[in-house]
């Protein structure tokens, strides 16, 4: 195909759509709907009224490679440099997971809850839950540490992005030493959330190539004799530093959600709750310091 000046919306998306060959139609719909809005400012409407447009912005090359990446499996968010959570615009980037919708369901539950004051996110990743939870808590005081310095960057950048403020802390919760200077210094907390890596090496197998790819390593997967070492390490720093009935959330790996609850009863939380997300898959645990 070429373009001409001026051009139809719908020749561009058709042409889009028909050369997404990793993706099945509604997928490959999805993509070229979004890639033609973040990308050109071509929305829906527009398509859908076969709208005239000036295409001298468009390039057939620019089209042409951004295909072929999309047909190399590498996520169009990445591609595009944001994705959307919660109603928000986050800028993401290959040191950050892309937001999942089963965390916006993390974060409605903690919304939710009825409890506010110290919020501490831990492994903040791209800032998804602790933006969320400070824009949607504006009483509370949010924290969010990460092991990765170029995820803070990103962080700060969607903070700054959301106009919001979220106290932000490059250290390692696995460290015992780090991890008591932050609870000293910024605790007690009274709700400590985390996402933390959770799929196993031999799980590797069931993941979509274009996460397997492309999404950071470090923050999706654990050593398969030892997967629970972030809840492990996570639910002793929160029996220390939670408040007494602080609350604690954890989103979970689907296949180790009651060996993750017995973590959490070992170190004497109660009301402990495997909550299921949308999908009837177990996501969530919830569960109350002592």
């Amino acid at each position: 195909m070429t373009l001409t000046t001026p051009s139809s919306a719908k020749k561009i998306f058709e042409y889009i759509k028909n050369k997404i060959s990793v993706y099945d139609k509604e997928e490959a719909t999805s993509i070229t709907f979004l890639i033609l809005e973040d990308l050109w400012d071509i929305k829906k409407p527009d398509i859908l009224a076969d709208k005239v447009l000036e295409t001298n912005t468009l390039s057939t090359d620019k089209i042409d490679k951004i295909i072929e990446r999309i047909n190399q499996f590498e996520p169009v968010q990445y591609i595009i440099g944001e994705s959307y959570f919660y109603g928000r615009k986050f800028k993401v980037n290959p040191s950050v997971l892309i937001p999942r919708p089963e965390t916006e369901e993390l974060c409605h539950l903690i919304i939710n809850s009825g409890k506010k004051g110290k919020i501490l996110d831990i492994g903040v990743g791209s800032g998804a839950i602790a933006i969320t939870l400070a824009s949607e808590m504006k009483e509370s005081i949010v924290y969010g540490i990460d092991i990765s310095e170029k995820a803070l960057e990103t962080a700060k950048a969607n903070a700054r992005l959301n106009q919001v403020n979220v106290l932000f802390q490059q250290t390692d919760i696995l460290s015992k030493e780090l991890s008591e200077a932050l609870g000293k210094t910024n605790g007690p907390f009274d709700i400590i959330v985390s996402n933390p890596p959770y799929v196993r090496e031999s799980e590797k197998r069931l993941m979509n190539k274009n996460v397997l790819q492309f999404e950071p390593e470090i923050s999706l997967y654990v050593k398969d004799e030892n997967p629970l070492i972030y809840y492990q390490a996570i639910t002793e720093f929160a029996a220390k530093f939670l408040k007494e009935g602080g609350l604690l959330f954890f989103e979970i790996n689907e296949f180790l959600g009651k060996e993750t609850s017995a973590i959490l009863t070992a170190n004497n939380f109660q009301n402990v709750e495997i909550i299921k997300d949308i999908n009837g898959k177990d996501r969530i645990i919830k569960a109350i310091n002592k």
